[in-house]
């Protein structure tokens, strides 16, 4: 069982890495994604894959998912009937929200549609006060009335949210067990489970999302397990989350929030495996699929990560990796608006029928169009050659659409709509970087996914970032993070007490870190696997947000005043870097008391040998917009050992995916086979040949 294989399914394709351990060796391929049932894709790449390797199902030993089920879901509104159960007075929070816009100072900006209508949200007697005392009971004959109103509406769930509950979870409970008695065959859901932390309308959105999410995942991941039994794949299925870690199939369906965004987050942990690998602390992950672009990024070779974030305008309060994604992929649609402005997304072509240069239907013009008539798509060896892209149709219907209505010729209107492209980029990692205090010069940008290597160089540049690291087959690296993280575990809870209580503290952590060794032992692992680390969520006294600061202490080591001081120094430090100033002087409070648990995947290095031969196919003309068509040599990246240059301007070639080298740039080839951009003459981190 040396068989390690990683999913990972996109808008468009569904990539297959199955890398050998016996043999260390890897194989990549991508299959069309099929939105109708995803697992169908699945079950294709993973038959190819094992096919093409005279590979036998009983050999794999390890498969990890990364899955879009949960985002799409939610994305596209397709929620199944959910009910909610939350004290009087309560019953519209889900849908007045916060004072939050999307845009500021317009007042008629519309909100997303109530995740649960209002006729399937009810209310019943029963209060806890600001430090969690009951000062009305709970009217169990009103929670069952409201559980009989809302089983005959004939809803798949109930969420149980109420005010407080993440002091004291009884009055919920209570609610939950009248649901198994008198509803035995209706899920429920309880936000002190899910989601044990303050403010009561995101923690309603999320246990609410969580359910929804739910009842989607759990039938898509029961059809993929027993296709994959059928086949004598007998492995258990590990899903990535959103905060960059492994959960067993049964805790992504019980934790089903935590699976949206689970593919870009597959991204970022191979972004900050391979960027340590090859020498830069500090990297931007840009995975640029079919659909849009995801971004990510890893500061002192650790990916930063956050615990509120949103998906269609809508709240997710969860521990996970700090997402960022702009409506622009190879598939973006690009249309000349009824002001003559030039448009790219967010709309996509998707996977079917895709773009005009797949020929399968598609009559819209798009982004993978545009590369193609600028020359830096092999219209016959897209995708390895599985797909074969026609011109003639696309350079018609790309002058109807774009280049006559904007007076330009064909290959000027492809560019625009690259720099249009580009420039939507630009604004997103200006937006994580810039706008945070960072300086994008102290980084390097790793570009992947299907489209990211033809985009990443003009976007550095823009940037004036180090330069670009192109990994080792960049069009499914998604996949490759999978086969490199870790299982992990998070837990939280609200600070139980409105002033500090070294006493208290250690008591709620010790709570914390014993169900995080819980989670694990339920997924057969040993404790001594397991690492475990602290953090508390801090803010100055009267801010309604917070920062979240790792306890320099480890868990075994009881927080006194000097780990609880040198936490709160570096709270000041942290808000500084990000906000550019500190009020040592102020009070600094205890919102919420993390714990995360990790046990260390096995590894993910397979040999990076060049095969024998001359990377130089021939040379093809592309287009640049400072110089217009200028012949380029064409490389076969498999053909390029470590160590060795190319100048631009070169197309690197390799299934899945094409390196755009520009004029006055040159390509090293690095450590593991990677590649670094980079202005002539720059420095790139020592090349290390490999293992």
């Amino acid at each position: 069982m040396s068989l390690r294989l990683g999913v990972d399914i996109g808008g468009t394709f569904t990539d297959i890495v199955l890398f050998d351990e016996a043999g260390n060796t890897v194989y990549t391929t991508k299959t069309p994604s099929t939105p109708d049932a995803f697992e169908r894709g699945v079950i294709t790449g993973v038959t190819k894959a094992l096919e093409e390797n005279d590979e036998r199902e009983e050999n794999v030993g390890f498969l990890s998912h990364g899955t879009t089920v949960g985002t799409n879901a939610v994305l596209e509104g397709e929620l199944p009937k959910i009910g909610l159960i939350t004290n009087d007075g309560l019953r519209d929070v889900i849908e007045i929200g916060d004072q939050t816009r999307p845009e500021l100072y317009n007042l008629f900006t519309d909100k997303p549609p109530a995740v649960i209508p209002r006729h399937l949200r009810t209310e019943v007697p029963g209060r806890l006060d600001y430090s969690g005392e009951e000062i009305e009971a709970l009217d169990e004959e009103a929670a069952r009335a409201a559980i009989e109103t809302l089983t005959d509406e004939n809803v798949e769930s109930i969420v149980v949210s109420m005010l407080y509950s993440y002091l004291n979870g009884d009055h919920e409970q209570q609610v939950g067990s009248l649901i198994e008695r008198h509803a035995d065959d209706t899920s429920y859901a309880l936000s002190s489970d899910v989601y044990p932390e303050i403010r009561e309308y995101e923690r309603t959105i999320t246990t609410a999302l969580n359910e929804a999410v739910k009842v989607k995942i759990r039938d898509y991941i029961n059809n993929l397990e027993s296709e994959l039994e059928s086949r004598g794949i007998d492995v258990p299925l590990n899903i990535m989350h959103t905060g960059g870690g492994l959960l067993r199939a049964g805790q992504a369906t019980e934790n089903a929030i935590r699976t949206v965004l689970s593919g870009p987050a597959a991204g970022a942990v191979a972004t900050r495996h391979t960027s340590a690998q090859v020498g830069y602390p500090n990297a931007i992950g840009m995975d640029m699929g079919g659909t849009s672009t995801d971004v990510s990024i890893v500061r002192d070779g650790e990916i930063v990560r956050t615990t509120e974030s949103e998906i269609n305008n809508l709240p997710i309060k969860t521990p996970m990796i700090d997402l960022s994604t702009v409506g622009a992929g190879g598939g973006s649609i690009t249309r000349v608006d009824d002001g003559g402005a030039l448009r790219v997304g967010p709309e996509s072509s998707g996977a079917d029928p895709g773009p005009i240069c797949y020929d399968r239907g598609g009559e819209r013009a798009t982004l993978t169009d545009a590369n193609l008539l600028l020359g830096r798509i092999d219209p016959s060896s897209f995708i390895g050659g599985d797909v074969d892209l026609v011109v003639d149709r696309t350079r018609e219907l790309f002058r109807e659409q774009i280049a006559e209505p904007l007076g330009q010729s064909v290959e000027e209107a492809a560019q625009s709509v690259v720099n249009v492209s580009n420039a939507s980029l630009t604004r997103e990692i200006r937006r994580v970087t810039v706008e945070r205090g960072e300086d994008p010069s102290d980084y390097v940008l790793v570009g992947f996914g299907g489209a990211g290597p033809l985009h990443s160089v003009p976007v550095a540049d823009a940037m004036d970032m180090q330069g670009v690291l192109v990994p080792n087959n960049p069009g499914v690296f998604s996949a490759n993070g999978l086969l490199v993280a870790d299982v992990r575990v998070d837990e939280s809870h609200s600070y139980r007490k409105s002033e500090l209580d070294l006493e208290t503290v250690n008591e709620q952590f010790d709570e914390l870190v014993s169900t995080v060794f819980e989670r694990f032992t339920e997924q057969n692992f040993e404790p001594d696997d397991v690492t475990a680390e602290r953090a508390i969520d801090m803010r100055y006294a009267g801010q309604s947000y917070e920062l979240t600061v790792p306890v320099p202490a480890d868990t075994s080591e009881p927080i006194d005043a000097d780990v609880f001081s040198r936490t709160t120094e570096a709270f000041h430090e942290m808000h500084r870097r990000m906000y550019g100033h500190a009020r040592r002087s102020e009070p600094v409070e205890t919102v919420i008391l993390r714990v995360s648990g990790t046990v260390e995947s096995a590894g993910y290095d397979p040999a990076t040998v060049a095969a024998d031969g001359d990377s130089r196919l021939d040379e093809r003309d592309v287009y640049f917009s400072e110089t217009g068509f200028v012949s380029a040599d064409v490389h076969d990246r498999r053909y390029l050992a470590v160590g060795e240059t190319v100048d631009g301007p070169a197309i690197l070639k390799e299934t899945g995916s094409t390196t755009i080298v520009p004029p006055e740039k040159v390509a090293t080839v690095t450590t593991n086979g990677n590649v670094v951009i980079t202005d002539e003459g720059a420095e790139i981190p020592t090349v290390r040949s490999d293992p």
